[in-house]
């Protein structure tokens, strides 16, 4: 995925109007649910954090992610989109959300310290809210009281082990 792609990706995620109205779920057949209306495809916090470790580490989304850090974006940002594309792609619930926020942002974090990125965890709050935060007061509720990630005694050590040993990807502009 280019950068031009990963950036409309995060626009439309951000953006999106493709919302369905309240109730429209009752009158679909019931053997016709949306992805985020079945059970999730990670139950397990362990193979939710490999499956984002193996996304975030694909070069093109390293990148791309690399790149938005660069331009302003928080990490909670970052997270947020990644976080709530699995929920609407069905890969995940609300609590397993809660339960990846501050890991993911960890991963980030760590993942940018190695691409020497500077970074901010979180916007300043006093901003002006988007239409999308004030859609999820409780998730940025919540987001917020993340200050500075850190790796708990739940995260995986062998992931730990793959996040020590990621190598960033070449610059072009280093190539030079």
């Amino acid at each position: 995925m280019s950068d031009v792609e990963l950036d409309q990706a995060f626009f439309k995620a951000g953006t999106s109007f493709d919302r369905a109205m309240p109730g429209e779920s009752l009158t679909r057949d019931p053997d016709d649910r949306l992805p985020f209306e079945q059970p999730p495809k990670f139950t397990d916090r362990k193979e939710a954090l490999e499956y984002y470790f193996e996304l975030f580490t694909e070069e093109d989304n390293y990148v791309g992610i690399m790149d938005t850090l660069e331009s302003g974006v928080s990490i909670m940002e970052v997270v947020q989109v990644f976080l709530m594309q699995g929920f609407r792609d069905g890969l995940v619930n609300p609590d397993m959300i809660l339960m990846l926020a501050e890991p993911l942002a960890y991963m980030i974090a760590a993942l940018a310290e190695r691409a020497d990125v500077d970074f901010t965890i979180m916007n300043d709050p006093d901003e002006m809210a988007t239409d999308e935060e004030r859609e999820l007061p409780i998730m940025n509720q919540k987001l917020g009281t993340i200050e500075k990630p850190q790796m708990d005694e739940d995260f995986p050590a062998d992931l730990a082990g793959k996040l020590e040993n990621v190598e960033a990807p070449p610059s072009l502009l280093g190539a030079r």
